[in-house]
């Protein structure tokens, strides 16, 4: 039975074969080159304006709120890990100093959650690679990096029944930050039970991960937190493509 892995990368000036440097890791690591889709749209997304074309339909006070509750989410987060897990100054850095840190990601965020055209537009290029994927292979492994975890979440809540999707990946997702924003639900029932397991990777000092079953309690497929040493620095431990577990666990899902 042949799968294809699909890439979603997150929020960024990703480039359109972003995923190229992670597939030759993996095809290190299996002996032979897996077949492979790049869901890209970072031509899509805002650049860290609120204004301009693509930014237009945003509500300002909106943006600015989520902005805000993020990012306090982002300082109680960090400030309620044990001690010994805190590597760095990042832990005792002021809620404002850690929102400048991911401005840019944070408006990103923004612009696919409440600007529609945004959203259906990205949300159509997910389909199409999964479409292509599904022309590809009988199996379907998917993941999704930061914003693409939601992306590909978003996706599989409607068209999940389509696929077989053996694993989902979600690496350094902000889902559990946003179900607690109420931003999205904790009903994975929309997510049909033909998705064989989820695996969410994650690292403490990534300022926009976090485990994700305590806050998907209710599932009917087995949801798996674990965690990834990425790194000890908040912005370099948000980049999980280049880690050599998150490659491992990878390559394990593609036998």
């Amino acid at each position: 039975m042949s799968k294809v892995i699909v890439f979603v990368h997150g929020a960024g000036s990703a480039k359109k074969e972003f995923y190229k440097e992670t597939l030759a890791g993996l095809t290190e690591l299996l002996g032979a080159k897996p077949n492979a889709v790049g869901v890209w749209y970072a031509d899509l997304l805002n650049d860290g304006e609120t204004k301009g074309k693509k930014g237009a339909s945003l509500d300002g006070s909106e943006v600015e709120n989520f902005k805000a509750a993020f990012s306090m989410l982002v300082h109680g987060d960090f400030n309620s890990l044990p001690h010994h897990e805190r590597h760095n100054a990042a832990f005792i850095m002021p809620a404002q100093f850690l929102a400048e840190m991911i401005a840019m990601d944070l408006q990103q965020f923004a612009d696919y959650l409440f600007a529609s055209k945004t959203y259906n537009a990205i949300q159509t290029r997910m389909r199409d690679g999964l479409n292509k994927a599904i022309a590809m292979g009988d199996e379907i492994v998917i993941a999704g990096h930061s914003l693409g975890s939601v992306v590909a979440f978003d996706c599989l809540r409607e068209t999940a029944g389509n696929c077989n999707i053996s694993t989902f990946f979600t690496l350094g997702s902000p889902l559990s930050k946003l179900r607690r924003l109420n931003i999205r639900t904790n009903d994975l029932g929309a997510i049909p039970g033909n998705l064989g397991e989820w695996l969410n990777l994650y690292d403490t000092t990534d300022p926009i991960a976090n485990a994700l079953g305590p806050m998907f309690p209710s599932r009917s497929f087995r949801l798996r937190d674990v965690f990834v040493d990425v790194e000890t620095d908040p912005i370099r431990s948000h980049d999980y493509f280049h880690n050599e577990q998150t490659l491992a666990e990878l390559a394990a899902a593609m036998l």
